[in-house]
């Protein structure tokens, strides 16, 4: 357990021999006229904090006026004139340097950031000054009796590509600069950006499906038996050992880089989804490589090869990622290629490197294989909830030992990802704060840097801020998390409890606050506690015929409060995917509740929201008392519902609204189509067999144009346990007999999956054999292109899904398509 943050004092390197800051009036800025663009900002920078921090302000010269007392910023030819002056050719493009003595001052680094970035460690280093966010730089009040040691320090950041992923850094790139981020502008007087880029996906730009797919299908991968140039994430991958396609993304990557000659890398990457080819050719290599990196890496090699004969310096970059993260057993990577792993199925709440914690055992195994063979590796690594980025997410204590065991690995290029598509994430600006200087200095602790970050930027409220991340960080330790990078609030240990706590504690803070700026400060930071709330402490109600949103205690107003703080303080984006407008216009209208249907029988009730999709949010078995469904249980706007869902976006973004019509145990749901076309849904409990719930579906298209159809049934059952053993949380489905099919299964994938491609039983089912109970999908196979399950044990939750074929209808056409749910007290046989 780590200890509520400290109330730290701001250090700062200071020496009873050295020099009294106040002691520097009257001394001089020298800034050489063949200094480059940054230089002079630099000196710039150093002129205007000074003044600020400690009340002196120096003039500015080309040429030193007198042989003492000079600041001399830059590495042109006063450099080379000043008595304490030095080179920087060790330095490289980023390093930094600065020499103090009794009468005389040097700071410069390497160009063309350097200069730059040893003034802000200068300003760090010896007065205390804090970049907090980009408008509010902290000065203490001890840097006015400052004391400068006699000293030389050198540094220079391990990792020459380092980019903290925050939209603040894009939109204020001067402060992104003061942070050391460079890789955000090409504003030359802030030292412009590294000249290596992002890896990042890029195969469906160098090989694109538009140009090649109808002429050529065989330079895609085969998947599944056949060549599907339909596949999302960019495309289809390629099938990487056809004996042109390495010719032909090699010509591609040699026209980028001619069109951009002083690049020192480009990127030969994957597509993001993991339909790789399992042709022959790419399946031999595979399996003697023990994976599909193997046949990958062949294929980048065979690039870097080409690629090298015209561009000798460039380096090609390729992810190791999802299913290529593993090291091959033989193939090596060349010299001139780069190699950046992808941390996305790591634990965030613990170091990579904790032993403790099996979730990250198998990438410290991948890191230390990729570290033998290659010389260049980079890190992508995940930083923020892309499921609810304004979630508590306890993963501050982490951040620096990430940090420092990346540099341990000789990593060269760390990008942190976080909410940068978007505004005002859970502590956005702290959280920046602490990954930039971290990158810059892995030997600073991430803990101790946000607890500097709390006292400077929130004063007398930082206390009870301080004790809300101390509760949330030590809450999830205590409970045995894991978290990963899109976890819900149960994943990061949230409790009705602790919410209350939290929320309580923002309270607090806010009546702390000295002034109004304090208090925007901690209204912002605050937006997090609000959304815990939203997430973990509303449930749904039903009544007098609707269903909507309640809250413990007096707290009705919760969710415009929410949605005020929001747009007051600038957020834009609820998750990776969603904008906030659309979560709060959705969350605002279950607060104020929806009109809901319910069918019941002895055996079930069911209730229906018919504007909502016509969504399924309670499923109640009563001989039992379980519930299938926890949506009523939720905000209704996470999982545990039954929705049918569109496969084609421009109808699933319309409006979704259904009429209602009741008649007994049956319920017709209408939804009107664009061009005149109607989906009528049936659900219904039928007396002579009480133990199903029967759900039917007609499309009719009415649009003088044919139009193609699909849809997804889309049910997340509750499965009771959080198990991840299959002999535990067993799924089945129906061929000439019941299988179990979910041994090693991931999500939406396993060894088995392809039992579901064919199987024509038309039953697919989950069954809890510890809490002996269990879920029946009926169907008829004809209906159906192929059944899916997705499965997240974190989330106690189990998918059964049916997929329709897409279906060209024309005028007057109908897709039909039914299926039925049973409850099951003994697993199918």
């Amino acid at each position: 357990m780590h200890a509520v943050i400290g109330l730290i004092s701001m250090m700062f390197v200071a020496s009873a021999d050295g020099i009294a800051v106040g002691d520097l009036r009257g001394w001089t800025i020298v800034v050489a006229s063949d200094a480059i663009p940054s230089e002079r900002y630099a000196a710039e920078q150093f002129q205007s904090l000074l003044e600020q921090a400690a009340g002196v302000k120096l003039a500015i010269a080309a040429e030193a006026p007198k042989p003492l007392q000079n600041i001399t910023i830059g590495c042109g030819k006063a450099m080379t004139a000043s008595p304490v002056g030095f080179g920087v050719d060790d330095l490289g493009e980023e390093g930094v340097r600065i020499r103090i003595a009794k009468d005389n001052i040097a700071i410069a680094g390497g160009r063309p950031r350097g200069t730059l970035y040893a003034v802000y460690e200068f300003l760090e280093r010896y007065l205390g000054v804090r970049f907090l966010t980009f408008d509010h730089t902290a000065i203490p009040p001890g840097a006015k009796t400052a004391r400068l040691p006699c000293e030389t320090h050198t540094h220079t950041s391990p990792f020459s590509f380092r980019w903290s992923y925050y939209r603040e850094n894009a939109e204020q790139p001067a402060f992104a600069a003061k942070l050391r981020v460079n890789t955000v502008t090409r504003d030359a007087s802030l030292g412009g950006v590294t000249r290596q880029s992002l890896i990042n996906h890029s195969l469906y730009r160098q090989l694109p499906v538009s140009k090649y797919g109808k002429t050529h299908p065989e330079y895609f991968a085969l998947w599944h038996g056949k060549r599907d140039l339909t596949v999302g994430g960019g495309g289809p991958e390629l099938c990487v050992t056809h004996p042109d396609v390495a010719g032909i993304v090699a010509q591609s990557v040699i026209d980028e880089l001619d069109k951009d000659p002083g690049r020192l890398n480009v990127s030969v990457s994957q597509n993001d989804n993991d339909a790789y080819c399992h042709c022959d050719r790419c399946e031999a290599i595979n399996k003697a490589e023990v994976t599909p990196m193997g046949s990958h890496l062949a294929f980048v090699n065979a690039v870097a090869e080409r690629v090298e004969k015209k561009h000798p310096k460039v380096k090609i970059g390729t992810l190791a990622y999802w299913y290529t993260r593993r090291c091959p057993k033989t193939i090596k990577p060349r010299d001139n290629v780069q190699i950046q792993l992808c941390s996305i199925e790591c634990c965030t709440l613990h170091a990579i490197d904790d032993p403790n914690c099996a979730r990250n055992r198998t990438f410290c195994r991948d890191m230390r294989n990729w570290r033998g063979v290659c010389k260049d590796i980079w890190v992508w690594n995940y930083n923020t909830n892309f499921r609810m980025y304004d979630l508590p997410l306890p993963n501050l204590r982490s951040i620096g030992a990430n940090v420092r065991f990346f540099r341990d690995s000789n990593v060269k290029g760390l990008f942190m990802q976080a909410n940068g598509n978007g505004r005002s994430g859970e502590f956005s600006d702290l959280r920046n704060y602490v990954i930039s200087r971290c990158m810059w200095n892995p030997e600073l602790d991430s803990w101790a840097l946000a607890g500097e970050f709390c006292r400077l930027h929130y004063g007398k409220a930082a206390r009870p801020i301080m004790e809300h991340l101390t509760l949330i960080h030590d809450n999830a330790e205590r409970k045995g998390c894991h978290p990963g990078c899109f976890p819900g609030p149960e994943q990061v240990g949230l409790t009705p409890e602790i919410c209350q706590k939290s929320l309580g504690l923002f309270g607090e803070a806010l009546a702390l606050a000295d002034d109004d700026v304090i208090r925007s400060r901690v209204e912002k930071a605050s937006i997090c506690a609000y959304r815990a709330m939203i997430e973990v402490c509303g449930q749904l109600k039903y009544v007098d015929g609707r269903v909507r949103l309640s809250f413990p205690g007096e707290r009705d107003g919760l969710v415009n409060h929410y949605a005020e703080l929001c747009k007051r303080h600038g957020m834009t984006m609820a998750s990776e995917q969603t904008p906030i407008g659309k979560y709060l216009e959705r969350i605002q209208r279950i607060a104020e509740g929806y009109p809901a249907c319910r069918l019941e029988n002895e055996i079930w009730r069911v209730t229906v929201l018919p504007e909502d999709n016509a969504k399924i949010v309670e499923m109640i078995h009563k001989p039992t008392g379980r519930s299938l469904f926890a949506g009523m249980r939720s905000t209704g706007t996470g999982p545990g519902t039954h929705e049918e869902w569109w496969e084609h976006e421009d109808i699933h973004d319309k409006a979704t609204a259904f009429a209602a019509k009741q008649d007994g145990q049956r319920l017709t749901l209408t939804r009107q189509l664009p061009e005149g076309s109607t989906m009528v849904r049936q659900i219904r409990l039928d007396a002579a067999d009480p133990n199903r719930v029967f759900f039917e579906t007609t499309i009719t298209h009415h649009g003088d144009k044919p139009k193609t159809y699909g849809i997804k049934v889309h049910p997340e059952f509750d499965a009771g346990t959080k198990s991840d053993k299959s002999e535990v949380m067993t799924a089945y489905v129906k061929r000439d007999r019941w299988m179990k099919f979910n041994d090693e299964w991931d999500k939406h994938q396993g060894p088995k999956a392809d039992l579901l491609k064919d199987a024509k039983g038309g039953g697919l089912a989950f069954f809890n054999h510890e809490a002996r109970f269990g879920m029946l999908v009926s169907y008829d196979p004809g209906q159906y292109a192929e059944p899916r399950l997705w499965w997240h044990p974190e989330r106690a939750q189990v998918n059964l899904e049916l997929m329709t074929p897409s279906v060209e209808l024309k005028q007057g056409e109908a897709l039909k398509y039914a299926y039925q749910f049973s409850y099951l007290s003994e697993a199918p046989k």
